[in-house]
């Protein structure tokens, strides 16, 4: 059963919770299972595994039409995505599993994430890392699926919200999230970026990364990092987005620190990615000032 285009804001926040609630323990199953990672044509960049497919499919199964994600947004197109991200009624973006060769790997720096978009722009999110929370105390071993150990993330109308997950299901009830103002001088620095861009690190800026996208917004949003940067794909950016406001970052275009545009969908390009263009996550302009000189094409 779909949820409606015009549900209220904590159904549709409920709606993605469930999502995530059967996502993780069926990424986890899946993992403990075995996985063989391909990849898509000759990116090898760009992994797949058989989950990413099956969270794809009970996506598209909970979020119906109204819904793009990563594994079948390329057939949808920029025109179809523009005209559902219009509408005042909601839109799912989402990734069905952000940081693929983490998840394959077995490492932590992976998830699943969706966000609800209303009138141009990303209004709600939930993201569940499950595997987030690994014992670095020893070396690297398994986990069974059920007892592993994540983070689940969240952001409803203008709140962000945490809670501790133990087989892919929340262990309490959502809990609020401020933004952490300790300072750690450390910023999102993923592969993509760092293909393009170079950091100065006599700027007092050093770079930290753990996988995908998901990884770097849990990052940040428990102050392991103090800014971060965006220059990937619409279903990498839309499903943080509203954590991220929530705790009250926000966008910065680098070099000119310009705002973003008034409708999501321009901050992509006909294939939806944003990798000819860098926006700086910071928590205002002069810490973006400050971060974007220390940034220098590659």
């Amino acid at each position: 059963m779909t949820l409606s285009p015009t549900a209220p804001a904590p159904d549709v926040l409920a709606a993605m919770l469930a999502f995530a609630e059967e996502a993780a323990p069926l990424a986890l199953a899946m993992r403990a299972g075995g996985l063989a990672m391909s990849n898509k044509g000759p990116d090898l960049g760009q992994a797949l595994t058989e989950a990413d497919l099956a969270v794809s499919r009970l996506m598209h199964a909970r979020f119906g039409p109204d819904l793009i994600e990563e594994e079948t947004a390329e057939d949808l197109g920029q025109a179809a995505a523009r005209a559902l991200l219009a509408r005042d009624a909601w839109t799912f973006v989402g990734d069905p599993i952000d940081g693929t060769r983490p998840f394959a790997g077995g490492l932590s720096g992976w998830g699943v994430m969706v966000a609800a978009c209303s009138g141009g722009w990303p209004r709600a999110c939930v993201m569940s890392l499950p595997a987030w929370n690994e014992d670095r105390s020893a070396p690297a071993g398994g986990v069974p699926a059920e007892a592993t150990e994540g983070l689940l993330l969240a952001a409803s109308e203008g709140r962000a919200y945490w809670a501790p997950t133990r087989g892919g299901r929340t262990t309490t009830a959502l809990r609020p999230l401020e933004r952490p103002e300790r300072r750690t001088g450390h910023v999102g620095w993923l592969s993509v970026t760092a293909q393009r861009y170079t950091l100065d690190y006599g700027r007092g800026w050093f770079p930290w990364s753990e996988g995908g996208a998901i990884s770097d917004a849990a990052l940040l949003a428990t102050g392991r990092l103090d800014a971060t940067l965006s220059n990937n794909r619409l279903w990498d950016l839309g499903p943080i987005l509203p954590l991220f406001e929530a705790l009250g970052f926000r966008l910065f275009h680098w070099p000119d620190l310009g705002d973003p545009p008034a409708d999501f969908v321009d901050l992509f390009d006909a294939e939806l990615s944003a990798h000819d263009d860098l926006w700086l996550v910071c928590r205002d302009r002069a810490q973006a000032a400050d971060l974007a000189t220390a940034i220098r094409p590659a």
